[in-house]
């Protein structure tokens, strides 16, 4: 009977290994990715879905020099879905180009999700000006 319990309790603990790190808790997801471009830019994008909290953030950072300015703005998608803007910036301290797009369904820490955002799951687009990369 020990040896039943304990093949049991081995078959389930290699069964939650073998599981994808989204699937091992029904209520928490946690999907990144990134992207470089030929020249010295790139971006990044997060989404994280906890219960009913859900923080979404896009980024995007090139070298100067390269074509973008502060004041400029890029579009931001998931999947074929425009969910909104971002302004870029210039970095006092780099004097990189840098903009970020963030939403929180906790609306003190961030801006409100838009009521067309998509539903998100692995292998989700996201593009951000040129660059795009799929939530992993």
């Amino acid at each position: 009977m020990k040896t039943l319990i304990a093949a049991g309790l081995i078959l389930a603990a290699g069964f939650a290994a073998a599981a994808p790190a989204a699937a091992q808790t029904a209520t928490r997801l946690r999907l990144q990715c990134t992207a470089e471009g030929a020249t010295d830019h790139s971006i990044s994008a997060r989404f994280e879905q906890r219960g009913a909290r859900r923080k979404f953030d896009a980024s995007f950072e090139a070298a100067p020099g390269l074509g973008w300015a502060a004041g400029q703005f890029l579009t931001v998608r998931v999947g074929s879905v425009n969910v909104g803007t971002m302004r870029l910036i210039r970095d006092a301290a780099s004097g990189d180009i840098i903009g970020d797009l963030e939403f929180d369904t906790r609306v003190d820490n961030g801006n409100p999700f838009p009521a067309n955002f998509p539903a998100v799951r692995a292998g989700a687009n996201v593009r951000v000006g040129p660059l795009a990369c799929a939530l992993r």
